[in-house]
């Protein structure tokens, strides 16, 4: 049997359901800002519970132009206290021609559990 990686079988899964889910425990939050040459992608986690908590996460920033793909993945295990948000990672990207960035940032659980996810997809026009 294949195994399908983490962010492409989330990337797959569909949204919503009819069975009874969890409550949420955080907010994931991607940030992009472009500044001249420069796109900057950073993911933020926000604590939705009054307890302490440990998590993983996973940033994928892929970039499509003309010229073929590129992609960049980082993660890592943080602690979120209650109510606090925290910034998880930052990536920066040249920018260059017509381009196409777009970003996925995933929050899992000790046990392997994706608990909160955005993304977010921008378009560049530099000359």
């Amino acid at each position: 049997m294949k195994r399908v990686p983490l962010v492409l079988a989330t990337l797959l899964m569909p949204t919503g359901g009819t069975f009874a889910q969890a409550p949420v425990p955080c907010q994931a939050r991607i940030e992009l800002m472009q500044h001249d040459q420069l796109l900057t992608v950073t993911g933020h986690c926000r604590s939705l519970l009054p307890t302490a908590a440990r998590y993983r996460y996973q940033l994928l920033v892929v970039r499509q132009s003309p010229s073929g793909r590129s992609q960049s993945t980082q993660g890592g295990e943080f602690d979120l206290a209650p109510q606090q948000e925290v910034r998880l990672s930052e990536v920066r990207v040249s920018v260059l021609g017509r381009d196409q960035y777009r970003a996925l940032l995933l929050v899992i659980d000790q046990q392997g559990r994706v608990v909160a996810r955005d993304s977010a997809e921008q378009k560049t026009t530099s000359h």
